[in-house]
C-alpha cells in the first residue's frame, strides 16, 4: 500500500513539473507589410499599428524565425527594432507606429 501511495505521489509531481522549453522556431512564417502594419500570408492574423511592443516583438520574432537586434533609440522618443530579414519596426510610447524595409515604409519612421 505504501508503495502504491508513493508511486501515485511521484506520478502527480511529475505531471505538475514544467515541460522542457521548446526550441525557437527557425522557419519563417510568410508575411507582408501594409499601410496598417503586418499581415500574415494566407491567415487572418495581423499585427496592426497600435499594438504594444511587449506583444509585437515576440510575435514578429516568431514570424521571422530569428530574434531582433537590441532596440535602438530614435528621435522624438521612438525606438526601432531591426530583424535579420531587413524589417524594422518603429515604436513610440510602447506601441507599434511604423515599419520600414528595402521595399518601402508605412507609419512613422526612425
Amino acid at each position: 500500500m505504501r508503495y502504491a501511495l508513493g508511486l501515485g505521489v511521484a506520478m502527480l509531481l511529475t505531471a505538475c513539473a514544467p515541460s522542457a522549453p521548446t526550441a525557437p522556431r527557425t522557419t519563417p512564417i510568410p508575411y507582408t507589410l501594409d499601410s496598417n502594419g503586418v499581415q500574415l500570408v494566407n491567415r487572418a492574423q495581423r499585427i496592426d499599428f497600435g499594438r504594444t511592443d511587449h506583444s509585437t516583438i515576440p510575435a514578429m520574432t516568431k514570424l521571422v524565425g530569428q530574434p531582433p537586434a537590441a532596440p535602438r533609440d530614435c528621435a522624438q522618443g521612438r525606438q526601432a527594432v531591426d530583424w535579420p530579414d531587413g524589417t524594422t519596426l518603429v515604436f513610440a510610447a510602447g506601441a507599434l507606429r511604423g515599419w520600414a524595409n528595402a521595399h518601402g515604409q508605412a507609419g512613422v519612421s526612425c
